[in-house]
């Protein structure tokens, strides 16, 4: 799957857009009320639009922008629209904060959320609160042949988190407080999740920390730490890691499970708890 972040730079296009809108306003109490504001490529094609309902210019350049609407294109067709209620721009800072909800469509993605800073210098994006972000199934980024990637079209990634900190020259995606992951294979909750994005722009590391649980169909994983490499279709458990199958246990201090194979390494240390009549079934990634 393609990089969903490098596309979602709506915070530091939406800054330029309110930098040219508001460059030569000077005099507090400016008004502008149903504006457009086009930005264009270096060959002259349209590259996004910035619509507002009312802006006004306060004290200390502080520029205060209702009903905001950002439209991008790529080949002359919308493929993402960002919607807010408010926000107040800090020409100086080059920042722009809220406590209204944001929302962003484009293909494959949905990100909402409620209260948002943008920093164009630190080239960040902030959501403060309800975060939630639902993209195309990132496990079907490993699958081997056309049929299973065609049977996952439909399959999507749900992730929730407190807060969502978006990072574009770090190409990194950082869910805070309460991350829950929703997927069609498994279901993962931990007290934080890293996305990382490769040079072609495709994520290829998924890092969950503190108390990790992983659950997938009955069969769960505990650990610190869970690490998944795309490239590999590896997970590394650590930090005290257990697969647990009903009240049968594995334990050692690393854990490794390839999910399309359903090879396991568990070392050193290795230690089975099996009840009688038990089976143990090591195979709690596979599809």
């Amino acid at each position: 799957m393609k990089c969903w972040i490098s596309d979602f730079k709506f915070g530091l296009a939406v800054l330029a857009l309110l930098t040219a809108l508001f460059a030569n306003a000077q005099e507090r109490g400016m008004e502008i009320s149903g504006f457009r504001v086009p930005e264009y490529d270096e060959k002259g094609q349209m590259t996004s639009q910035l619509f507002g309902d009312h802006a006004e210019l306060g004290a200390d350049n502080l520029v205060k922008i209702e009903g905001v609407r950002v439209e991008f294109y790529r080949e002359g067709e919308t493929f993402m629209k960002v919607a807010s209620s408010h926000c107040f721009y800090d020409q100086k800072k080059r920042m722009a904060h809220s406590d209204a909800p944001i929302r962003a469509d484009m293909e494959g993605v949905q990100l909402t959320g409620t209260g948002y800073v943008m920093d164009a210098r630190a080239r960040t994006v902030q959501v403060l609160d309800k975060s939630r972000v639902v993209i195309a199934d990132i496990m079907q980024q490993t699958a081997l042949d056309a049929e299973a990637a065609n049977a996952a079209v439909s399959n999507v990634t749900e992730i929730t988190s407190q807060q969502l900190f978006l990072n574009y020259d770090g190409k990194t995606a950082r869910f805070v407080d309460s991350v829950h992951v929703e997927d069609p294979e498994l279901k993962l909750d931990s007290g934080s999740l890293e996305l990382r994005f490769s040079e072609n722009n495709e994520i290829d590391w998924i890092e969950a920390l503190t108390d990790v649980r992983i659950l997938h169909e009955g069969r769960e994983a505990y650990a610190g730490k869970a690490v998944y490499d795309l490239k590999t279709d590896e997970f590394l458990l650590e930090d005290q890691p257990k697969l647990v199958e009903g009240k049968n246990m594995l334990f050692g201090e690393t854990i490794r499970f390839w999910r399309e194979s359903g090879r396991m390494i568990c070392e050193p240390a290795a230690r089975v708890v099996i009840y009688p009549d038990g089976k143990f079934k090591p195979e709690i990634f596979e599809n």
